[in-house]
């Protein structure tokens, strides 16, 4: 009995044996399969695959190893997959484990030694899950594994000494589906979705709103040519018949200056030219005075004879005797000027000025109140002219003018008669404004439309920022006048509607 072994040596020889033999059995069935008529056999057994798996129950790390190897080959041929989850399935219920791969996410937790073994189990993993063509079932499958805590594990083992395995989990975490990212993207999109169809939708309406103007518009342009032609038209018809008038005008205008027209005839056949009258209040000259002056001119031409008086014409009155100039009267107060019309000698016979005793009117008429009543100016001194003018003379001399002084002085009395400031006559040029600027007023003031010379100082003095306040009043008035757009065409459209009525009701037959 003593050469027998012992009881404790025998169990130990027949767990070595019994690990050699699963060993053993992997590693034929691994080199049947190697075949594809030994593979077709092993796939076709309803056993085969489920006997495999659970070869996993091995406790050499080894063996389990050669078992992964195995079942991820499987797994990659037509059909496999289904039935390696089938074989999974099978495991679960044998080894009474809660979820399913539970004993073999233990195994790779706390096989960390035998890095072949881990190899082969990352390898596994990644073809169990990422082979699926199905996104939904794909994640099905990583969440299972997600829910043994397989990332947590990979996060751990990041870091490991050994490449193949470092291979094998970056593998995983590559192709790991983010699935929160993933519905946070279909949000996105379907939101994105929704303003793509709205914008489409505003596109369309902007759209048809768009052709819908562009046909107005050319609807609109096209009545416009059409209204622009006709008054083409009828513009060239006023002009044909204006230059009709004028043309009849000059010619009886020649025909006339070619009549000599009837003069006055003396005794001796000579020809003597009318005798004009002017009377006028406060005449200017040395002071300003309050009277009345007469102021006979007798013209006699010189060598002309005027021809002989046609037959049967009345006898030229009897020349008037001369009227008596008087002095002007000297006013305390400056007084209005009246400007009277001169009149021919042989308009004043029979009028009140031919019978009036200024002498007499001036005994009857009390000048201090009359000065009192009509002077223009507070109580003073009378006004010395020449001082005035000298002092309006240096006024006008400390003002930059860039206009000729002629030229200046007729646009200042136009601006005048207009009492409109440079801002409004501008602003009713750019709007056709004839109810603020006559008609009258802006033939006018076509008169001083700007030249090139004028525009061009008037620019340089600007570019070189001087001031504008000491330019003259007229300057800055054709300052501003020079800067309207178009203006030459705006004031003959303006000076054309508004004579037009007028220019038709003379064209009208």
């Amino acid at each position: 009995y003593g050469t027998l072994p012992s009881r404790r040596a025998l169990k130990n020889s027949r767990l070595v044996s019994q690990k050699d033999d699963v060993h053993l059995c992997i590693m034929c069935l691994r080199a049947i399969m190697n075949y594809q008529y030994g593979f077709n056999l092993v796939m076709s057994h309803p056993h085969a695959v489920n006997e495999i798996a659970l070869s996993l129950n091995n406790k050499n790390p080894r063996t389990k190893a050669l078992v992964l190897e195995l079942l991820a080959a499987v797994c990659l041929v037509r059909g496999g997959h289904e039935i390696i989850l089938a074989a999974f399935d099978n495991f679960k219920e044998v080894c009474k484990e809660k979820h399913r791969f539970e004993r073999l996410m233990d195994y790779f937790r706390n096989e960390d030694s035998s890095i072949d073994f881990m190899v082969a189990c990352m390898q596994f993993i990644n073809i169990v899950v990422h082979s699926v063509e199905d996104m939904n079932f794909r994640v099905h499958l990583q969440y299972e594994f997600t829910k043994l805590g397989l990332e947590e594990f990979l996060q751990k083992s990041r870091h490991t000494e050994s490449e193949k395995l470092q291979v094998q989990i970056q593998a995983y975490l590559d192709n790991v589906f983010d699935v929160g990212g993933l519905l946070e993207d279909a949000e996105t999109k379907n939101v994105a979705l929704e303003k793509v169809e709205e914008l489409e939708e505003h596109l369309s309406h902007l759209t048809e709103k768009l052709l819908d103007l562009e046909n107005e518009n050319m609807m609109r342009v096209a009545e416009l040519e059409k209204q622009l032609l006709q008054r083409e038209k009828e513009l060239e018809v006023v002009k044909v018949r204006t230059r009709r008038m004028w043309g009849l005008w000059g010619q009886g205008t020649k025909e006339e200056e070619g009549l000599e027209a009837p003069g006055c005839w003396g005794g001796n056949g000579q020809r003597r030219g009318a005798r004009t009258v002017t009377r006028g209040w406060g005449a200017p000259g040395g002071g300003d005075s309050l009277g009345r002056m007469q102021q006979a001119r007798v013209a006699q031409g010189g060598h002309g004879m005027c021809p002989p008086a046609p037959a049967g014409a009345e006898p030229p009155p009897a020349p008037l005797a001369a009227i008596r100039i008087k002095k002007p009267i000297k006013t305390k107060f400056r007084l209005p000027v009246f400007n009277w019309t001169a009149l021919k000698p042989n308009q004043i016979s029979g009028t009140v000025f031919s019978e009036l005793d200024d002498e007499r009117v001036l005994e009857d008429l009390d000048l201090e109140r009359f000065e009192e009543l009509f002077k223009t100016k507070a109580q003073g001194p009378a006004l010395d002219l020449v001082c005035a003018k000298n002092k309006a003379s240096q006024k006008a001399a400390s003002k930059v003018t860039l206009l000729e002084a002629n030229r200046a002085k007729n646009l200042a009395i136009t601006l005048r008669k207009a009492g409109r400031s440079a801002e409004e006559i501008c602003r009713a040029i750019h709007t056709f404004d004839l109810a603020t600027l006559p008609v009258d007023f802006v033939e006018c003031l076509m008169r001083f439309l700007p030249t090139e010379a004028e525009t061009k100082a008037l620019r340089q003095y600007e570019r070189e920022r001087k001031p504008l306040e000491e330019l003259a009043d007229e300057d800055r008035f054709m300052l501003q006048f020079s800067k309207v757009e178009r203006l030459p065409q705006r004031m003959a459209i303006m000076a054309f509607l508004g004579n037009f009525a007028e220019n038709l009701q003379m064209l009208t037959p």
